[in-house]
């Protein structure tokens, strides 16, 4: 390294320089997620703002992460264990972050397929009606929470990241809505809720569209 004084050689642990006793100053870079934008700690595995693993250059990692790799060099096998338990942590890290997205993916159109196949099967029009209040009920609970839940998140600054619309999708419509959440700050693009709520949805639609095929068949043939 050279002064930029009097281009003298500096070694790399000195202050000043030797020869004109210039102060040397090294600035540290800042290291950021690259998903949510969160300053993230040397020595952190994971970014505090979305819990996403962090990964770092083999430049870029400090005396704690050599000594790490040193002693997991010598232990294959724990090494191998701490990668599933952190894998382990990251799931459940990310279930508990969106649970509420989860849970309105989950829970309304599985009640309501079950409640719709197993009750009140004597009287359809009963069944579906209650089949859409289930269904729309949860749906409403669960978007409420979520909606809280995000806007007490720092990158969703108080919801103005995402508009009135998006909100009012959440309480109603979370077949489009949770497309939607995946690409608001900090949230895991890959995650599967959305499409897991889609296909119970849809399982949820053809079972009505069937049974409604079959009531007006059985009006049309009566025994």
């Amino acid at each position: 390294m050279k002064c930029p004084k009097c281009n003298s050689d500096i070694p790399d642990n000195s202050r000043n320089c030797p020869k004109c006793f210039t102060p040397i100053i090294k600035i540290k870079p800042m290291r950021v997620c690259t998903n949510c934008g969160s300053e993230v700690p040397d020595d952190a595995d994971t970014c505090p703002g979305c819990g996403r693993t962090v990964k770092r250059k083999a430049h870029q990692t400090g005396s704690f992460n050599s000594e790490t790799d040193r002693r997991n060099d010598t232990t294959g096998f724990s090494a191998a264990s701490e990668a599933r338990s952190s894998s382990g942590n990251k799931i459940l890290n990310e279930l508990k972050r969106d649970r509420y997205a989860w849970l309105q993916a989950v829970l309304p159109g599985t009640l309501a397929l079950l409640y719709h196949l197993l009750i009140l099967r004597n009287n359809i029009s009963f069944n579906l009606v209650n089949t859409f209040i289930i269904y729309e009920a949860l749906v409403f609970f669960f978007g409420y929470s979520d909606i809280r839940e995000l806007n007490r998140r720092p990158e969703m600054m108080e919801g103005l990241v995402y508009s009135e619309k998006f909100v009012y999708m959440t309480y109603f419509l979370p077949t489009l809505s949770l497309w939607d959440r995946r690409l608001l700050p900090g949230m895991n693009r890959k995650a599967l809720y959305p499409l897991i709520h889609t296909v119970i949805f849809t399982l949820l639609i053809i079972s009505i569209m069937f049974t409604m095929d079959i009531r007006a068949i059985s009006q049309a043939n009566p025994i």
